[in-house]
């Protein structure tokens, strides 16, 4: 379940931005004949719906419908006397509290031949059952690549977004209060950001470099070696980021880790995350061992594109995305994670 603050802002994320993402989806509904689009949301995949409506469920599950024109409709298992709330974080689209999302979605697709499932292969089998026994005749087609082809094409409100929750998290790594013990460290961090208004907070740590380059939860750390690492995974009004920091106790930090920092820095900038990963792998001053580029591409907050270990190629197009690298820095594991924005 969530714990922070969970609130819908005008300023922050426009009501017409909204509606201008569920139009760009209902007009490629239309180019490609599907009736509607059902899209899938519990609290570990929020973020598509997120996406178009601007709600995040704080735990159960749900199916947001888009119909070819009208406005959506999220069937959400949750009670009715929490749609209030509903309300004032998703300022679009109507609300059905029910125990059977599914089954109240069915009741929607009279006269629906053709509906898209966005990440078909990922969707609940009861759902799926209970979503088939209550439409009639509606086919159903994977609509992912025509979610994806809207989702990639990022607004002003996003971009101002994920820069906050970048700033965010670089404050948060930088404020936190030293301590011998990593428990500490990763209570504090949360602290920061969740009272900043951080809607979600993942901290883990990998205690001490020189043993273990493993990322480690709270409830398995102890005391932190001389260099340690800290990732730290965020979400502010739906936009996540992800930044890593590489951290050492001794009085004088290695030469090398202030180098990195500022090599990572200035590759952050580049306009694409492939440009980004090019400039690390000429400037880090030491041996970069692996990387990884994540990206908001569906349901999941953070998903891997793309990774050292994985010959495939990926978009280079990616508006927004988070480029992680592990390197070797004067004999020491140094790690950084960061968003990448194009045309920042």
């Amino acid at each position: 379940m969530r714990r922070g603050l969970m609130a819908w802002s005008e300023a922050d994320l426009p009501r017409a931005v909204l509606e201008q993402r569920l139009s760009r989806l209902q007009a490629g509904m239309e180019r490609a004949g599907l009736g509607g689009v059902v899209l899938y949301t519990n609290v570990a995949r929020p973020a598509a719906v997120s996406f178009l409506t601007g709600f995040t469920p704080y735990w159960s599950e749900g199916l947001l419908l888009v119909p070819v024109s009208g406005e959506p409709i999220l069937a959400i298992a949750l009670s009715r006397r929490v749609s209030g709330w509903i309300r004032t974080v998703m300022p679009v689209g109507a609300i059905e509290t029910t125990p059977q999302p599914a089954a109240a979605i069915g009741r929607r697709l009279a006269g629906m031949r053709r509906l898209g499932i966005v990440e078909l292969d990922m969707f609940p089998a009861a759902q799926a059952d209970r979503l088939t026994a209550s439409a009639d005749a509606v086919s159903f087609e994977d609509a992912t690549a025509l979610f994806r082809s809207v989702r990639l094409r990022v607004d002003g409100a996003e971009i101002a977004l994920v820069r906050r929750a970048d700033g965010l998290a670089r404050r948060c790594l930088q404020t936190f209060e030293r301590s011998d013990d990593a428990r500490a460290v990763v209570a504090d961090i949360e602290a920061r950001a969740r009272l900043a208004g951080a809607e979600e907070v993942f901290v883990a740590v990998a205690p001490d470099l020189r043993r273990a380059t493993a990322f480690l939860r709270s409830d398995r750390l102890d005391a932190l070696g001389e260099h340690f690492a800290v990732r730290l995974s965020l979400a502010l009004k739906g936009s996540w980021t992800r930044r890593t920091a590489t951290v050492s106790r001794l009085s004088k930090a290695p030469a090398a880790f202030a180098v990195a920092d500022a090599v990572f820095e200035r590759a952050l900038k580049s306009p694409s995350p492939a440009a980004a990963l090019k400039a690390l792998q000429d400037g880090l001053p030491g041996r970069m061992n692996s990387w990884t580029v994540e990206a908001c591409v569906a349901s999941y907050p953070l998903e891997v594109v793309a990774a050292s270990s994985d010959d495939r190629p990926f978009s280079a197009m990616l508006p927004v995305s988070v480029v992680s690298v592990k390197a070797e820095c004067d004999g020491i594991t140094w790690f950084g994670a960061g968003p990448v924005i194009a045309g920042s």
